[in-house]
């Protein structure tokens, strides 16, 4: 009976567009801060990795914090609240007259995002039935992915037509559709049994998740010299537009992650997570080969197939392994591992390219990718998949 439990209610398609508007503004400034920096601020390159490395430090700094009140204050509470100072810092880049402005409208940017971002992902968590985790938080994913492709290519669109006041007001108005969205929730909360413990470090991590953060770190710490360094490769390999590997890689994603959350719910993790990352490996494989677009656009393919695969399993492994009342804390904790990898990775990798290549740093990663594999297999396969009672 529980296979047949309803996914797509209410509820849930509120908070996948929750998480639709939320992405798609943070997403706005990808690709156009930097140019605010140069261009009306007269900042440099250094500056630039400042403002964007800020926001990234903050948000981890934040994430087991926001995990701990999601789980000891409620769920809903806590994002508006934090939707609300994520509405206002946007609408506050109109006010960036200087770098030192901007810096500190970026580390509460990075704040905000910390808390909202896990927020809604605990929420969707709470949301999706227990017997389609797997499936719903594929189907929850997708709206990042989608807000990932429209986000940049939107505010671009913006930016070229009218100017950064436009952009960040818009920006403001896109993020203000999601905290609408959250208000429009069913209020609930999942934490009411939760037993009175000592505030300490597991108050705020969770222990039992430590090995798959192990390997969500791992995995995107590979994702670190895509984000990074695709677009300089995509110049070595005379590829006109370096924008086409994410879109084709969002494409990829968009039809994988589904698929792969049903074949987790039905038959467990080890199958999807062997094909996961043999196909991760193999896309980094293929970068290093590749000698133009053909095989660039194969890597991005291959990709999307791995990281489609291997993200959600993980989200919902980790939420199957602790009780309703701990989820907020197992969000907070992998996704302080995903962006500790994403930042570490660019750093680790930017020195690797700057000493080998471009190419052999993706051969590199493809042979990085063998250390979460190991650690999966050797402490989290042969552990029980299903919703802990």
């Amino acid at each position: 009976m529980n296979e047949r439990q309803s996914l797509w209610t209410k509820d849930f398609i509120l908070i996948c567009l929750t998480s639709l508007f939320m992405f798609t503004s943070f997403y706005f400034l990808i690709s156009t801060l930097p140019m605010y920096v140069t261009g009306v601020l007269k900042g440099s390159e250094r500056n630039v990795g400042y403002i964007v490395g800020i926001l990234t430090i903050t948000a981890v700094l934040v994430r087991p914090i926001s995990g701990y009140m999601l789980d000891t204050m409620g769920r809903k509470g806590v994002v508006v609240l934090a939707l609300v100072a994520f509405v206002a810092v946007t609408f506050a880049y109109n006010l960036a007259t200087s770098m030192l402005i901007l810096f500190l409208l970026r580390a509460v940017h990075g704040f905000a995002w910390g808390f909202t971002s896990t927020g809604a992902g605990t929420i969707a968590s709470d949301i999706v039935p227990a017997a389609r985790r797997g499936e719903g938080m594929g189907y929850y994913g997708l709206a990042g992915t989608f807000a990932m492709a429209v986000g940049p290519v939107l505010s671009l669109y913006i930016l070229d037509r009218y100017d950064f006041n436009t952009l960040f007001t818009t920006g403001a108005f896109i993020s203000s559709l999601a905290l609408l969205c959250v208000l429009g929730i069913k209020s609930f909360e999942s934490n009411m049994d939760k037993p009175k413990t000592k505030i300490g470090l597991n108050s705020f991590l969770e222990p039992r998740v430590y090995s798959l953060s192990v390997v969500i770190f791992f995995v995107n710490l590979t994702y670190g010299g895509i984000v990074s360094f695709i677009t300089l490769y995509a110049m070595e390999l005379n590829v006109a537009n370096a924008g086409i590997f994410f879109m084709v890689y969002g494409v990829s994603l968009l039809f994988v992650r589904p698929y792969a959350g049903k074949i987790f719910d039905k038959r467990g993790p080890n199958q999807i997570m062997s094909i996961g990352f043999v196909a991760l490996s193999t896309s980094f494989f293929v970068l290093f080969m590749a000698k133009g677009y053909l095989m660039f656009v194969i890597s991005a393919i291959i990709l999307g197939i791995g990281f489609g695969i291997i993200q959600p399993t993980l989200q919902a492994m980790a939420i199957n392994r602790v009780e309703p009342f701990r989820r907020g804390a197992v969000n907070g904790t992998i996704f302080t591992a995903l962006d500790l990898g994403i930042g570490i990775g660019s750093i680790l990798l930017g020195f690797v390219s700057n000493t080998l290549g471009l190419s052999y740093m993706y051969l590199i990663c493809a042979f990085i990718v063998i250390i979460p594999m190991v650690v999966f297999f050797w402490k989290d396969a042969k552990m029980p998949s299903k919703q802990i009672s």
